[in-house]
């Protein structure tokens, strides 16, 4: 493994010189600590992977988009918009072992390296389509129970990702009771944009908590009108995650019933 970086280096050698498309960009692999990273067009991570623990919740966004989980019960269809290292489709695939999921990326170095680095599941239930991902959900006529939208380019989030159009394209392939979730980029100045877009379109049934800063937002929005859930019991559930799956949670639901003015001590609430 320690020789990753540099053979793929080698294979995808990135161009600085000018930008490129996404479904173009080169693709690396780094090898640190026992965790391997990916890298889409810049130094930046995108992924990363403890090697001895493959489903570990590894970076502190993907921890923090984990929650939403405990405003899912047994979802049958998950759409993921980007791959990157595939780690929280992965969390996803294991924690909810009948769901389906379907996985939209644009750029085939992305799958070809996620598929031979970072131990992706062999399984009819997680399903790779190498696609446009606004375009695959204009066409879909399917319909899900959580929509997780993560698609990243060299140095932020593609605003293509953050138009009303493509929120309504989201929203419109929802289940009843269906959840979409995005990672926004905490230093962009249009994040807070963003969010009232979501906001917009899903009828104010939004809530965000922030990883770190001022890194990643993840955002939920729901689909159901006037839907509300008790603090007491989405506590016990992150409790659980906590225990079950190693990871450090109750930091981000703290801001993330912080993030929730409607709601009051016992309830996140959407009027």
């Amino acid at each position: 493994m320690t020789s990753i970086k540099k053979l793929i280096g080698n294979l995808f050698l990135v161009n600085n010189s000018q930008k490129q498309k996404f479904d173009e960009m080169d693709v690396e692999v780094s090898e640190k600590d026992n965790v391997v990273s990916m890298h889409i067009g810049s130094i930046t991570i995108q992924s990363s992977m403890r090697i001895d623990k493959p489903y570990y919740l590894e970076l502190d966004y993907t921890q923090a988009m984990s929650m939403a989980a405990i405003f899912l019960t047994n979802p049958k269809e998950i759409l993921c918009i980007g791959l990157g290292g595939a780690a929280i489709p992965k969390f996803f695939y294991r924690l909810f072992s009948k769901s389906k999921l379907t996985i939209i990326e644009l750029n085939p170095k992305v799958i070809r390296i996620a598929k031979q680095f970072f131990k992706l599941p062999m399984s009819k239930r997680f399903n790779i389509i190498q696609a446009d991902g606004i375009e695959y959900i204009k066409k879909d006529n399917a319909n899900y129970d959580l929509l997780i939208s993560d698609a990243f380019e060299d140095y932020g989030l593609p605003e293509e990702f953050c138009t009303i159009s493509y929120f309504e394209s989201c929203r419109n392939i929802l289940t009843k009771k269906g959840i979409f979730m995005i990672n926004l980029w905490g230093s962009d100045s249009k994040t807070p944009l963003y969010i009232d877009r979501i906001k917009l379109v899903f009828d104010q049934q939004v809530i965000y908590a922030e990883s770190s800063k001022p890194g990643n937002i993840i955002v939920f929005a729901f689909k159901e009108k006037h839907v509300s859930y008790s603090i007491k019991v989405l506590r016990e559930k992150i409790k659980s995650l906590e225990v079950n799956y190693g990871l450090d949670l109750m930091v981000y639901f703290k801001r993330l019933i912080k993030n929730n003015p409607r709601g009051n001590s016992n309830q996140i609430r959407f009027h």
